[in-house]
């Protein structure tokens, strides 16, 4: 699953939902980016910092993720943000051994 994100500014920013990680690439006009983000780390209930949704890490260290809202579209920009939140807290639960099986 992808999420690409562009801003006048900005530049683009595009997320890209893994088995266990969010590939990120960022395209600025003065800097390019890429990382991976393992979703066992993150917090899966991300905060509103301005006009972004920004997902901590469980020891929060500052947002490993930041995304415009509502950017491209609600739709897409919501599917996404689910996707990485309920995939982070699998993730999360496979790695500290929880079963939610009942």
């Amino acid at each position: 699953m992808k999420l690409i994100q562009k801003h006048l500014l900005k530049g683009t920013q595009e997320f890209e939902l893994l088995d266990n990680e969010v590939h990120v690439k960022i395209r600025a006009p003065f800097k390019n980016k890429d990382k991976t983000v393992p979703l066992e780390i993150l917090n899966p209930e991300p905060e509103i910092n301005g006009s972004q949704l920004d997902f901590h890490s469980r020891v929060k260290c500052g947002p490993l993720l930041s995304l415009y809202i509502n950017k491209p579209n609600p739709e897409e920009f919501n599917a996404f943000v689910d996707a990485v939140k309920e995939k982070a807290l699998k993730e999360y639960n496979a790695f500290a051994g929880i079963n939610q099986e009942p």
